[in-house]
């Protein structure tokens, strides 16, 4: 039978998982509990706040010896301060180093005074590497996936390449259009990709940003002499995942070709005007020209050429709805589409939350 409180207390406390480091009012340690003594591999009572970090071989997360006034203890013997989930190293005396997380807080008595100060600690060292593994497996993930986009990008120039050696040499009319169109489709893919790892990302395409640019491109390339003039309207913000986004800058570009074929026959000069609207939910996309309007034939577009086709292929993709008004003053596309919602990256919120704490 236990013959004194005290005698109790110290048994209870030896009974926890954690560890228990009890100072007095001066900060000297007059208790260590069975946990904490297994956690530094030694006691040492009769310590004072100057002496915690070389008597315990206390170190900083970087390896360096701990400032022994910025210890948990310390802040709170010193400053009572209380300093909660705050780690550090602890080197063994066999040459073991582990991490602790630990918490310190002033302990007072009924009047407010303070007469000791209480560190609990416990053993994290298991579940920091892991997660310093973890992160180091999101970087390799990141970097290969880089690397995929990037080598990608290249087999699709060389795609790109390949299609533009028959075009000087093929003498029939459609199959030249066909076969640079069919390259100017890879671009747009081949720009997307190489988009990715410009921009620092692997899984996500800002559209607001690339497609401005593409379809300037599409309109020089299609145009005789700055023929079609261009002007683009952005609202908000249009981050898509690398599938949605290819399907909007090919349904987009494709307007923008069938707008320059065949809006202006019969005519030198025309326009066309894109919106790009992120701001909103549904998305909304619209691309217009000032042209001669499109000859329908039972209420359909008479022009369903292949590029007609890939834009409705590429409208279910995204589950959008397509428009077409047309008159004598020009041809309107609108695609309206709902946003995507996020897809959770647990790796991508480690690092995150790694780095925010590092700041």
């Amino acid at each position: 039978m236990l013959s004194t409180v005290e005698g109790f207390k110290s048994v209870v406390l030896d009974q926890l998982a954690e560890g228990v480091i009890v100072a007095d009012a001066d900060g000297r340690i007059i208790s260590v509990n069975r946990a904490a003594e297994e956690l530094h591999g030694r006691v040492r009572l009769d310590v004072l706040p100057d002496g915690y970090s070389e008597s315990y071989a206390l170190l900083t997360m970087d390896d360096l010896p701990y400032p022994p006034d910025d210890l948990p203890l310390a802040r709170a013997v010193l400053k009572g301060e209380s300093v909660v989930d705050v780690p550090w190293k602890i080197r063994r005396p066999d040459g073991s180093v582990i991490i602790a997380v630990g918490t310190a807080r002033p302990v007072r008595n009924a009047a407010g005074d303070q007469i000791g100060s209480v560190l609990t600690m416990r053993d994290d060292t298991l579940r920091v590497r892991a997660e310093q593994e973890l992160l180091e497996a999101v970087r390799i993930k990141d970097a290969l996936l880089f690397e995929v986009n990037h080598r990608v990008r290249n087999s699709l120039q060389i795609v790109s390449s390949i299609l533009a050696l028959p075009l000087k040499r093929v003498q029939d009319d459609l199959a030249r259009e066909t076969l640079a169109l069919t390259q100017q489709r890879i671009e747009v893919i081949s720009t997307i990709h190489r988009s990715l790892y410009e921009l620092g990302k692997h899984d996500e395409v800002d559209c607001i940003a690339l497609l401005p640019e593409l379809c300037k491109d599409v309109i020089e390339t299609c145009s005789v002499h700055g023929a079609v003039g261009f002007i683009c309207e952005t609202r908000g913000e249009l981050v898509l995942p690398v599938s949605k986004a290819t399907s909007v800058c090919l349904a987009v570009t494709e307007l923008i070709t069938n707008a320059c074929k065949h809006a202006y026959q019969g005519r030198t000069r025309g326009g066309v005007r894109l919106l790009l609207d992120g701001a909103t939910d549904p998305v909304l996309i619209r691309v217009e020209d000032d042209g001669v309007g499109m000859r329908t034939v039972s209420g359909k577009s008479e022009h369903r050429g292949i590029g007609m086709i890939l834009v409705d292929s590429l409208a279910k993709s995204l589950a959008a709805d397509i428009s077409i008004d047309s008159g004598p003053s020009g041809t309107c596309f609108t695609i309206a589409f709902t946003k995507p919602g996020p897809v959770p990256d647990l790796s991508h919120a480690l690092v995150t939350n790694r780095h925010n704490k590092d700041v």
